[in-house]
């Protein structure tokens, strides 16, 4: 029996969500459902197309700056600096309405801005933030949920690897796509505060103001410890943005300034910490990487069976407003976003919407801020959501389902700024639109 085009997509990716369900790796899970569909649509031959497709995404150029990125933000986290950086966020929101939940919140931004990987900031700021709010009588929903939440702004805030990722899928340029990353970014860490402040002053039972009091001299020597770090990444991304440095040639140096301030600044370049930095980033990065090429194996199938052509031609075919199918899109991501991780769903979804969202007049670089937005829902949804099983490891003594239940309001503040970003896309395209 010959099946269809159709029919063959169904299966495999009916196969890829039982995978997933088995707890299958995902790497594992997109290559066999992958080589599958292959094999049903173009027989052995078809999986000739299998290490073409691999090799031909791995050698992407701009993947080269991702490892390299990440051994940055491994380097600065043996340092202390998340210590650091939530102790100088507590001096200045002391006197705020849940103020060590606004801290968290600012910590995380700042080290998303160093690390590009969501679950390092959740594990390095939970693992000071959450048990500090604990025993000053936050309620634990309200303590694990900001961090957790926050944590996600990794992805968003340049530099990001998502941005790397999508780049390496569509061409894009990084340097704009970190660009139009910052606005929405900061925008998202200010809503979240936001919510922290309104929800301590209309509920203080839920983060207990304590009374302590920080000087000027205090606040700005806590700011002083974290200043050469953020000088490093004002250096990196600088360099991108005035045209001085690619991006792959920023995180190069990026990276060798990062080990030597470790080094020389901050004292922690023994023998032990240089091992562990290597070995987090050699980690990080195969497992991304082994993502990357089985990813693009799915997707090659996806292309083999048309898949792409066909929902273009579909969504441009609709009676509706562009608008509409847009919101539709990304309501559709977020349920996918439950049931599988966010690097995965951004591989396997770029090649298929994006011919179609360039159908609908929308600009790609907006559509891939907005998509990396969307995404960051994907690790603090449950059961797939990373940062939310991160925050339970590093804080053993936290109940997922109040991990679970302070995660919920910021779903509804990220699909806001979805919304908001459809409204005014220039929330995401005026400053690329300077650098270009």
């Amino acid at each position: 029996m010959i099946l269809s085009d159709g029919l063959v997509v169904a299966l495999a990716v009916a196969l890829l969500l039982v995978l997933i369900a088995a707890r299958t790796p995902i790497f594992i899970a997109l290559s066999v459902s992958g080589i599958t569909g292959l094999l049903c649509l173009s027989g052995f031959d078809g999986l000739k197309l299998v290490p073409l497709a691999m090799g031909a995404q791995l050698q992407e150029y701009a993947l080269v700056a991702a490892p390299l990125y990440i051994l940055l933000g491994e380097a600065l986290a043996v340092t202390g600096l998340g210590r650091d950086l939530f102790g100088a966020a507590h001096r200045w929101f002391t006197r705020v309405p849940g103020g060590l939940g606004a801290s968290a919140i600012a910590s995380s931004t700042l080290f998303g801005a160093m690390s590009g990987v969501s679950i390092s900031s959740v594990a390095l700021i939970g693992r000071m933030a959450v048990p500090e709010m604990l025993s000053r009588g936050y309620k634990p929903g309200f303590a694990a949920g900001s961090v957790a939440a926050s944590g996600a702004l990794a992805m968003l805030i340049p530099p990001s690897l998502m941005f790397i990722l999508y780049a390496s899928v569509t061409g894009e340029s990084v340097a704009s796509l970190f660009a139009g990353g910052i606005v929405p970014g900061l925008l998202l860490a200010l809503l979240m505060i936001g919510y922290v402040v309104v929800r301590a002053k209309l509920n203080p039972g839920s983060a207990p103001r304590d009374g302590e009091h920080f000087g000027w001299r205090e606040r700005w020597a806590a700011l002083g410890k974290i200043t050469p770090a953020l000088v490093l990444i004002a250096l990196v991304l600088g360099s991108i943005y005035t045209g001085f440095a690619t991006p792959t040639e920023a995180a190069a140096i990026g990276a060798l300034l990062a080990l030597a301030m470790t080094g020389l600044v901050y004292r922690k370049l023994g023998w032990a910490n240089l091992k562990l930095i290597f070995a987090s980033t050699a980690t990080v990065s195969a497992a991304m990487l082994a993502i990357v090429g089985s990813a693009f194996v799915f997707t090659q199938m996806l292309v083999v069976a048309r898949v792409p052509e066909t929902l273009t031609d579909f969504v441009v075919g609709l009676d509706v407003h562009p608008h509409v199918v847009l919101i539709g899109i990304m309501l559709v991501l977020v349920l996918l976003g439950c049931l599988v991780d966010a690097a995965s769903l951004l591989l396997v979804v770029t090649p298929i919407l994006v011919p179609a969202i360039e159908e609908l007049g929308f600009d790609p670089l907006w559509f891939g801020v907005l998509l990396v937005v969307n995404l960051e829902m994907a690790v603090i949804t449950p059961p797939v959501g990373l940062n939310l099983y991160t925050m339970k490891s590093v804080v053993p003594e936290l109940d997922l389902g109040d991990v679970f239940r302070g995660i919920a309001p910021y779903l509804a503040i990220e699909f806001a700024l979805i919304l908001l970003m459809i409204a005014v896309p220039g929330t995401a395209t005026y400053l690329p639109s300077l650098i270009t």
